[in-house]
């Protein structure tokens, strides 16, 4: 299997930024075979702020991707081949949640998200790492990879902050508390 270039929980890895630190305490990935859409929600953002520049740099990351003015954002190379891409930003709960929306041409294009399609069996499939906490009520778990039957919609839910290392924990901020400062 490929090498898998976006990960779902950070925020930067859909978009061409360096350094990116915004990261998501939850991501929910939903897959519609039939329209080849995919969309991505984000929940209770947050960063590690370890320094008065890292505050900067998150603000300063923050701003651009919140810019809905523009609406023109700088997408990761690796989304060259979803021709439609919509970014949005929610308050839910009084936390903020991103929500990206994404075609898809050809069942090949999910392998830059660590999603891979069998034709011959007609099934999706994603690695099982076990930090990631994956949940999902329509896969089933077979060996080291989650299958999903290729003519439904199907979602999963990545957790891979569950176990943060301690020594991270008191670095932790929200990033509405980051906003709000």
């Amino acid at each position: 299997m490929e090498t898998v270039k976006i990960l779902f929980f950070i925020l930067s890895s859909f978009f061409k930024t360096e350094g990116g630190q915004i990261a998501a305490d939850k991501t929910t990935v939903t897959i519609d075979p039939k329209s080849r859409e995919i969309e991505i929600v984000q929940e209770n953002l947050f960063t590690v702020i370890q320094s008065e520049s890292d505050s900067t740099l998150v603000l300063e990351q923050w701003k651009k991707l919140s810019d809905q003015k523009t609406g023109t954002y700088t997408w990761a190379r690796d989304l060259d081949a979803f021709p439609i891409k919509n970014f949005g930003i929610e308050a839910v709960n009084n936390n903020l949640q991103t929500r990206l929306k994404l075609t898809y041409a050809s069942e090949s294009d999910l392998r830059v998200m660590g999603i891979w399609y069998d034709k011959g069996k007609n099934q999706f499939s994603v690695n099982h790492t076990p930090e990631q906490h994956i949940t999902t009520k329509e896969g089933r778990l077979n060996d080291n990879y989650w299958l999903f039957d290729g003519d439904r919609t199907f979602s999963f839910t990545l957790e891979p902050f569950l176990e943060m290392p301690e020594r991270f924990k008191k670095f932790k901020k929200g990033l509405n508390e980051i906003i709000d400062e």
